[in-house]
């Protein structure tokens, strides 16, 4: 799971990578470009399930730190982060379900799903290797 985690936004470079090849694909494809289902799925649904996954089970796994995180205790705990997961990806799922039916085919829609949500989760990830991170580095200096 770190090679995953590193891979999507343990580097600055991974980070901007990531994050521009999904705006720039995301857009390419919700303005219709790009009109194959498959990349639809892969850029709403399999890479944001990716980085949600990642990012909670981080939550969980950091939560065993001396790290204090700003993030309830029924999250940082095993039920309630495979709760908190499941009920993500099963959003997602149904989400993509409707636009690739074509009951949500609008334009913005597919922004919302193929652009902002992932750029969200991704940030999160990356948000959150910062933090702890620089914890890390405070209480090694300690």
């Amino acid at each position: 799971m770190s090679l995953l985690i590193n891979a999507s936004a343990g580097t600055t470079a991974n980070y901007q990578l990531n994050f521009f090849g999904q705006l720039i694909m995301g857009l390419v494809y919700s303005l219709g470009y790009l009109p194959f289902n498959a990349v639809g799925l892969l850029l709403g649904f399999v890479m944001p399930g990716i980085w949600v996954f990642s990012t909670y089970r981080l939550i969980r796994f950091a939560s065993h730190q001396a790290t204090p995180l700003p993030f309830p205790q029924w999250m940082q705990k095993d039920p309630g982060n495979i709760l908190i997961i499941a009920v993500d990806l099963f959003f997602l799922a149904i989400i993509w379900t409707l636009i690739l039916s074509g009951i949500f085919d609008k334009t913005w829609v597919k922004i919302l799903f193929t652009v902002a949500f992932p750029l969200l989760t991704l940030s999160m990830l990356r948000n959150l290797l910062q933090l702890l991170s620089k914890d890390g580095d405070e209480n090694n200096e300690a």
